[in-house]
């Protein structure tokens, strides 16, 4: 016997070599997926942090430094005694404005909310009053319990509507009782200088809050119709669970998250060094995956290559392995039809489907019926056995057709060319050739020697059977 396995076993040494690779090939790219994922969220968030850091600073310094303007200012105007000059205090307000190029307005209000004066305006007996404005009176109250120096919420103005925030600084009397209020007007987009400078990466947003969950300012800002939104309450979601808790760190971060508890973005937050204000960074997740995608494409395509030859490498062998075994098996099944067909002491006859109409006879069909192949070829099935009928004949082969049988088998009478018979018992099977078409095989055993035998042992018998009936 041939022991095949040894054959075998680099086949499937290659196979469970392949699988393996496959196998291992993806456990590595969802372990790049994971790990790579992670350190890329987590050097955005240090690069905000980053960002965070210096818009922080920069901010703080330049809060301080227009607070000590304001506190110059207030010095100057309190050097004016029991009753100000207000002519004086007029140009000093105006050139504190013309030195501040970046504050829409500034203006002087008495401590009961008269306004006095504006960096354009000088003093006028209709001047307005904010006694009765409860953004003021807030204002003025956390003045009069903190620093003199604060940043308010954000409120709309007078004339035009928009929204601006006050830098706010108490001026107190020798007595230390509020005297005047010098008020300066912040536009609510003043994060945008900061923004221009943190292009890379693309943040979201930038902008800073109120530890009352109020922005002061935010950049980019919504449509016009979105600012009331914005600006008219106090922020919700992460910012604001920051801002509630007891302790509030220098630096925060976090991921930002949907109702379905996927990533949205990442937050950092930074609480200023000086002054009650916290300053947020924020960055989409969109832009996290185009970071992680421009840094990860080119070892996934690798991955991809790798993945792609082992499959198609796998694939062609298995294709041209089964190409092989088919091919062989078609060899075989040839070499056995022609040995079947020209060594059997049986008639072997094949016909078309649907003409009946005789293609082939092996040798001993030719010898048996006394009919060349060519004449043969002319004739159908019904001319060497007229008995079955064409209508028998056609419920048989209808069967063959539907697969309701591999083969039949029928006796009948075959005819010579010298117009003798012979009984034959006939097996039909219906094949398929390499060229797609069907047709009829038959395989004819002659039975004269069989019916011969029959009657010869009929015919030995008779005497006794005869016998026995006389003796009964």
């Amino acid at each position: 016997m041939i022991n095949t396995s040894s054959g075998q076993r680099p086949g499937r040494i290659l196979q469970y070599s392949a699988t393996l690779l496959v196998f291992t090939l993806l456990a590595y790219a969802a372990f790049l997926v994971s790990q790579s994922w992670r350190d890329t969220k987590a050097e955005q968030a240090a690069q905000l942090a980053t960002i965070a850091a210096l818009s922080e600073n920069s901010i703080d310094i330049y809060f301080t430094q227009l607070g000590i303007g304001m506190q110059s200012l207030g010095a100057d105007l309190a050097a004016t005694r029991k009753k100000p000059d207000l002519d004086r205090a007029f140009a000093l307000v105006r050139r504190f404005q013309n030195l501040h190029t970046e504050l829409d307005n500034v203006m002087l209000i008495r401590g009961d909310g008269k306004v006095l004066l504006t960096g354009a305006t000088p003093n006028q007996p209709d001047m307005p009053t904010l006694a009765a404005d409860p953004a003021f009176r807030q204002i003025r109250d956390e003045l009069r319990q903190g620093s003199p120096f604060a940043i308010g919420r954000p409120v709309t103005g007078n004339i035009d509507k928009s929204w601006v925030v006050s830098a706010r600084y108490a001026v107190s009397d020798p007595a230390g009782k509020l005297a005047y209020i010098i008020s300066a007007n912040l536009p609510v987009d003043m994060m945008q200088r900061y923004w221009i400078d943190s292009v890379t990466p693309r943040i979201a947003a930038l902008g800073l809050v109120r530890n009352d969950g109020y922005l002061v300012s935010r950049y980019p800002e919504p449509d016009a119709a979105g600012l009331d939104k914005l600006y008219g309450k106090p922020v919700e979601g992460a910012m604001a669970e920051y801002l509630r808790a007891n302790r509030r760190p220098a630096l925060w971060k976090t991921e930002m998250r949907n109702s379905d508890g996927k990533t949205t973005g990442l937050l950092v937050m930074r609480r200023l060094q000086h002054y009650p204000l916290t300053l947020f960074v924020e960055m989409p997740a969109t832009e996290i995956r185009a970071v992680w995608w421009r840094e990860m494409h080119a070892p996934y395509f690798v991955i991809a290559l790798a993945l792609a030859c082992a499959f198609a490498f796998y694939n062609l062998r298995f294709q041209r392995r089964a190409w092989s075994v088919e091919k062989r098996r078609e060899e075989l099944r040839r070499h056995y039809e022609h040995a079947l067909r020209e060594r059997s002491e049986n008639e072997i006859f094949m016909f078309d489907t649907e003409t009946l109409q005789l293609t082939y006879a092996n040798d001993a069909a030719q010898e048996n019926l006394g009919y060349t192949l060519e004449r043969l070829q002319k004739m159908t099935i019904f001319g060497l056995q007229p008995e079955p009928g064409i209508e028998t004949f056609g419920t048989m082969l209808e069967k063959l057709r539907r697969g309701e049988q591999e083969s039949i088998t029928y006796q009948t009478v075959q005819a010579r060319e010298n117009g003798s018979t012979y009984p034959v018992e006939v097996t039909l099977q219906l094949l398929t050739a390499e060229d797609g078409i069907g047709r009829l095989l038959a395989i004819v055993h002659d039975l004269t020697a069989l019916r011969q035998a029959e009657e010869n042992i009929r015919k030995f018998n008779a005497p006794v059977e005869r016998r026995g009936g006389r003796e009964k």
